[in-house]
C-alpha cells in the first residue's frame, strides 16, 4: 500500500508550525533565570513530538519505492518505533521524576498516563506493522503520526495555560 504523500505533507507542515509557534513561545518566555524545571520539560516534550511528527512524515518521501514496499515499510516502521522508544525511556521517568520533586499539581497521575500511553500506543502500532500483523501500514503510520501530533499540541497547551506560581 503506498502512503498517501498528500496526509504526510499535511501532517509535516502542521509539525513545522507547532514547532515555529514553540520557538516563538521560548523566546518570548524567556527570562535571565531561564526555564524552570517543569517548564524546560514541558518544552522538550513539545520540541520531541513535533520534530518527531515532521521528520516520520518526511521519512516516506525519501525512503518508499515502488518496487519495493514491503521493505520501505519496514524502514519506516523501524524508525517511528525506535523513536517511540526513545521517547518512552526518557519522558516517563522524568516527568515522575518532577513529581516526586513536588511538581504534583502541575504533572498529576492522569496527564503522566495520558502521555505515557500516546508514546506507547505509537510503540505498540509500529510494533505490531513490523511484525506483519498490521497490513493496512500507511492507515496506521498516519494514526502514529497524528498521535506525535497530539502528544505535542498537548504540551503545547499545557506550556502556555498551565503555569507554576
Amino acid at each position: 500500500m503506498e502512503p498517501n504523500f498528500q496526509a504526510l505533507q499535511v501532517i509535516a507542515e502542521v509539525a513545522l508550525g507547532i514547532v515555529g509557534f514553540s520557538a516563538i513561545l521560548i523566546g518570548l518566555s524567556r527570562t535571565s533565570d531561564g526555564f524552570s524545571a517543569p517548564d524546560n520539560f514541558r518544552i522538550q516534550l513539545l520540541t520531541y513530538s513535533a520534530f518527531s511528527a515532521m521528520f516520520c512524515a518526511l521519512l516516506p518521501f525519501a525512503i518508499y519505492a515502488d518496487s519495493n514496499p514491503e521493505l520501505s515499510w519496514s524502514i519506516v516502521s523501524w524508525v517511528i518505533c525506535i523513536v517511540s522508544v526513545m521517547g518512552l525511556l526518557i519522558f516517563p521517568r522524568r516527568m515522575l521524576g518532577l513529581r516526586n520533586e513536588g511538581y504534583e499539581k502541575l504533572f498529576p497521575i492522569h496527564i503522566f498516563l495520558f502521555q505515557t500511553a500516546i508514546l506507547s500506543a505509537i510503540f505498540m502500532i509500529s510494533g505490531l506493522m513490523i511484525l506483519g500483523y498490521i497490513k493496512a501500514k500507511a492507515n496506521f503510520y498516519v494514526i502514529c503520526l497524528m498521535l506525535f501530533l497530539v502528544q505535542s499540541s498537548f504540551a503545547f497547551i499545557r506550556t502556555m495555560f498551565v503555569r507554576i506560581k
